[in-house]
């Protein structure tokens, strides 16, 4: 069964997306259709500009190659995306590096690797969010590190995180999107009172909740 993960943060961050459970059955076909591709890792970085998605993914296209799961976003300036690809084992793949080689031409930095058949696998349940942590307030340095170290001490797995400036003071409002993992075993009151401790300390609002899921 597929589930929905439901966000429901500040409206500038609000998204949701659908995800598959791990280890889906497949038919016979379907499994002889994964045996014909390999899974590669493929990043693209360069300075913002229209068009670059679609430059991309239209060559990719051109050689049949799936893009599985993917993060694209701008960083100030800079454009970056990463995905997992599935690409046929007919694509001749000296011909298609030296196509994504071109991309340098056009100011696109570009990694291409190739991953393991357990890099390439659908995560296990510590890779899929549960919770979600806001944080607003204005920028500090060592807000991700005072946070991330209090999750970690909690056994909470961080899956995801987004931070944007929002403003051009000084100093700036910072706002920062944590998505989180936490086990079963976990206390959620535990990782709330560590949370609000952090927050208290660095003067920013926090607030953590679970993640709605709907079945599909």
């Amino acid at each position: 069964m597929r589930r929905l993960i439901v966000c429901g943060w500040h409206p500038t961050f609000q998204r949701a997306w659908a995800l598959a459970p791990p280890g889906p059955l497949m038919h016979g076909h379907e499994a002889g259709m994964l045996k014909a591709m390999s899974h590669y890792l493929l990043a693209i970085q360069g300075h913002n500009r229209t068009g670059i998605v679609a430059q991309v993914t239209g060559l990719l296209y051109r050689y049949g190659v799936n893009i599985t799961d993917s993060s694209m976003t701008t960083l100030r300036s800079e454009f970056t995306m990463m995905m997992v690809t599935e690409v046929p084992a007919t694509v001749d793949l000296s011909q298609f590096e030296q196509d994504l080689n071109t991309l340098n031409s056009t100011s696109l930095s570009v990694f291409f690797r190739p991953l393991a058949h357990a890099e390439a696998e659908h995560g296990d349940d510590a890779s899929t969010p549960n919770h979600s942590l806001s944080v607003l307030g204005r920028d500090q340095t060592g807000m991700i590190f005072r946070f991330s170290e209090a999750l970690a001490q909690q056994g909470v797995n961080i899956t995801d995180v987004h931070t944007r400036l929002l403003d051009g003071k000084a100093p700036a409002l910072y706002a920062m999107i944590l998505e989180l993992y936490v086990p079963e075993s976990t206390s959620v009151t535990d990782i709330g009172t560590a949370i609000h401790a952090v927050a208290q300390s660095l003067g920013v609002d926090a607030n953590f909740h679970p993640l709605a899921q709907i079945p599909l």
